[in-house]
């Protein structure tokens, strides 16, 4: 056996059958981080008759000083229970890439660690994974933790939907709170379309504080993976006169309930049914009333619409990925990511997709955490948790290696930033 490089059209053609198959681990990808910072080389273990047994795509980065790492996005592709494949495979491009003067090299598998439920409970009880981590670890790969929040460069938690079960009842699985707050969107005159390259400066407004990457960068995804049939754009907009006729009828309605909910108090005084929904009423009364206010002040100022909402897609093999979305916070009531989300499920659930990735959360589930948001809105649509087994680290070129370490101490003490010098 030995290691070889691909083309990036020979890259994919493998990558394509492999079980651990991802969108990080594609030619799209590389060409993309080689725009940023990056070199992209595809590395492959074949035998003697130059058969592809595993393969990678590895990313190379100049740390500072001309000190040089590696990473695998979503790990190799490759049979991680094939243990003597994967410890060959290790050695060899251990060597080539100390050969090429690379320090070290980082990847994160893309095996489940643990499987659970929307409500996180582990599904069997069954941790995946272990004897992997175990041979990984035995043959120098150091595994840096099972963390629980955003510390590795790709998030250790998922929320994934699958779908292929429950295509006429993917609405009807989502939480009752997600449910209302999609109806309330519909309500509340948010219309979905999708957007083109011309556009990438109006979805850069709306994540831009989301990301620390520039919108070059999203300019790059878009011309990549579009050229492919892989990335797309969807806005949330306020239809301002949809908004004001729905406004005004349910508080036309409830102003009916209300008089009726009055005469009956006065016919049935004392009942505290009654007046409990009288009071209900009441709040009802005032929020349309506000509603009603606002709609006629966003129909006279903005008649054309307002885009408040926008979430960007990457579609994979027979998945699509939530990359980034982002939403102006003014109008975060319209509840407009929740009717975004629904209809690019509803759409490509119907063109053949069964599993929507809603990207990172995090491990920590307490109601009190700061993010149990993010864990909410992601696990309301029926979304069941995805923990992975994590980064790993192993040292290719120890003298490089270690000769790196002291500069960054020596970075760390002078606080200094090397990499100019």
């Amino acid at each position: 056996m030995r290691i070889v490089e691909l083309t990036k059209v020979q890259f994919d053609n493998y990558s394509t059958t492999n079980e651990f198959k991802n969108f990080y681990q594609t030619s799209q990808y590389g060409t993309l981080m080689s725009r940023h910072g990056f070199k992209d080389i595809y590395i492959a273990l074949v035998n003697d008759n130059n058969k592809i047994l595993a393969a990678s795509l590895i990313l190379i980065q100049n740390l500072f000083a001309n000190f040089k790492c590696a990473y695998a996005p979503r790990g190799f592709l490759i049979d991680y229970n094939n243990f003597d494949l994967v410890t060959a495979y290790t050695n060899l491009i251990k060597k080539y890439l100390s050969n090429n003067g690379i320090s070290y090299l980082k990847m994160d598998p893309y095996i489940v660690h643990i499987n659970r439920n929307v409500k996180s409970i582990p599904i069997n009880n069954k941790k995946n994974g272990i004897e992997i981590i175990n041979h990984l670890k035995s043959i120098g790969y150091v595994h840096t933790g099972f963390n629980l929040y955003f510390e590795n460069l790709k998030p250790r938690w998922n929320a994934v939907l699958k779908t292929e079960e429950n295509q006429k009842n993917i609405f009807t699985s989502f939480s009752k709170k997600t449910r209302n707050k999609i109806r309330s969107a519909n309500k509340k005159g948010i219309k979905i379309y999708k957007g083109s390259k011309n556009d990438i400066n109006l979805f850069f407004d709306l994540i831009d504080k989301k990301h620390t990457r520039k919108i070059n960068y999203y300019l790059d995804y878009y011309e990549i993976f579009a050229k492919y049939d892989m990335f797309d754009i969807y806005f949330a907009k306020i239809d301002p006169s949809i908004y004001l006729k729905n406004s005004k009828l349910l508080y036309e309605n409830e102003l009916s309930s209300n008089y009726e909910l009055s005469e009956s108090m006065q016919k049935n005084i004392g009942n505290i049914s009654t007046l409990n929904k009288k009071m209900e009423s009441d709040k009802l009364l005032d929020i349309y009333k506000k509603d009603v206010v606002l709609a006629t002040k966003l129909n006279q100022t903005y008649h054309d619409g307002i885009v408040i909402a926008a979430n960007a897609i990457i579609k994979y093999d027979n998945e699509v990925f939530f990359l980034i979305d982002g939403i102006d916070c003014k109008y975060k009531k319209f509840n407009a990511n929740y009717l975004l989300k629904w209809k690019i499920i509803e759409k490509y659930s119907k063109e053949g997709y069964t599993k929507f990735h809603f990207n990172g959360i995090t491990g920590d589930f307490n109601p009190e955490s700061k993010y149990y948001g993010l864990y909410d809105f992601k696990t309301g649509f029926n979304a069941n948790v995805k923990e992975y087994i994590g980064e790993f680290n192993i040292i290719t070129n120890k003298p490089y290696y270690k000769t790196y370490k002291n500069l960054k101490i020596i970075e760390k003490l002078f606080g200094r930033n090397l990499k100019k010098h």
